[in-house]
């Protein structure tokens, strides 16, 4: 009977420990992500609102980490990588809106030579006529 109860707490601290254990494994996963997501955005020339709150947040998830608050830290590099990501779709965005701009732009210059080639092909054609 005891040997039955000791087994029994031994199991339950066994995985009390684990719990615990995959906690931390998560923050520090959420964590690493975020701090790739920051180099990226460093590489990129990114800096902004949204990358300098999320190098605040991720800072806030290694003090969090380093004092056992696994979700508080957890939770902080959520956000940082979340702030991250909109970093990046925002460099995106004006990337491509700068692209159709200039696309924009182009279809313009072709659309007015389209027209002067058709004013000088209609000129031909009444010239040609006897």
């Amino acid at each position: 009977m005891i040997k039955t109860i000791l087994g029994t707490c031994a199991m339950a601290m066994s995985l009390i420990a684990c719990g615990s254990n995959q906690a931390l494994l998560l923050a520090q996963r959420s964590r690493g992500e975020a701090e790739h997501l920051q180099e990226y955005c460093k590489r990129s020339g990114i800096d902004n609102a949204e990358t300098r709150r999320a190098d605040a947040s991720l800072a806030s998830a290694g003090k969090h980490l380093k004092d056992g608050d696994e979700a508080e830290a957890s939770a902080a590099s959520d956000l940082a990588g979340t702030l991250y990501r909109l970093a990046l779709a925002r460099k995106d965005l004006a990337d491509t809106q700068l692209q159709v701009d200039q696309l924009k732009q182009g279809l313009a210059k072709d659309k007015d030579q389209l027209q002067t080639f058709q004013e000088i092909l209609s000129e031909m054609k009444t010239v040609r006529k006897p």
